[in-house]
């Protein structure tokens, strides 16, 4: 921790439950811009809460811990992903105080994301949003392969790359088998092809996150 001096842990857990409460306020506040068509929290709600967290993280882990990095960058505005990002930090950080040093924050915090950006695809895809889950579902995986890419230092290229070229990328790199290729290369086509809004439509989305998910427990690098 970052203070010095004895640390009250059970004052630690509270005022982190607290916050991870408030954190679910926030992501329930989401709407869906009509101008932009992308997806906000209220910003009060929104800024309170995350002003309350930074302090928490610099008081409870000290201004050079992974997590209070990992806040400032990826929860930097309203939009509900970042929101997602942020409370997805406090989760990693509750795990560490309950189980000390046995994952990585940066770990812990992309599985965390990326699940809750999945939940949020399914809620969006219950409400018949067919479109939008299914963009969230092509966004997660291209996610997770360049999490994989990073971490294992194959090169490819920021800016250009996208899912095709880096699923080519990591199957020549041994990461995963054909079969897992091939199945890559459908969940794209099905991302970038768009849909039908129509109950198969949906059953295809569905199906689609539910892979996905599984997809992301078994590869997250």
């Amino acid at each position: 921790m970052g203070a010095t001096g004895p640390i009250d842990l059970d004052g630690v857990r509270d005022r982190l439950a607290y916050l991870l409460e408030r954190g679910e306020a926030v992501l329930a506040s989401h709407y869906r811009s009509e101008l932009s068509h992308q997806d906000f929290v209220d910003a009060e709600r929104f800024r309170e809460w995350r002003v309350g967290c930074l302090a928490f993280l610099a008081e409870a882990f000290g201004a050079d811990s992974p997590y209070l990095r990992e806040f400032e960058f990826s929860c930097d505005s309203p939009y509900l992903n970042a929101a997602a990002r942020g409370q997805a930090v406090l989760r990693a950080a509750r795990e560490y105080l309950s189980f000390g040093r046995m994952a990585r924050v940066e770990e812990l915090a992309a599985a965390e994301v990326l699940n809750d950006l999945i939940a949020i695809a399914e809620r969006r895809l219950r409400s018949g949003a067919i479109g939008a889950a299914l963009a969230i579902a092509g966004a997660v995986l291209e996610d997770t392969l360049r999490r994989n890419a990073r971490v294992r230092k194959i090169a490819f290229r920021e800016s250009l790359d996208g899912v095709e070229e880096l699923n080519q990328r990591l199957w020549q790199a041994g990461v995963y088998p054909i079969a897992v290729r091939r199945k890559i290369d459908a969940w794209r086509t099905l991302a970038s092809g768009g849909i039908a809004e129509d109950d198969d439509g949906r059953a295809a989305v569905a199906a689609m996150l539910r892979e996905v998910r599984n997809f992301v427990a078994d590869h997250l690098a």
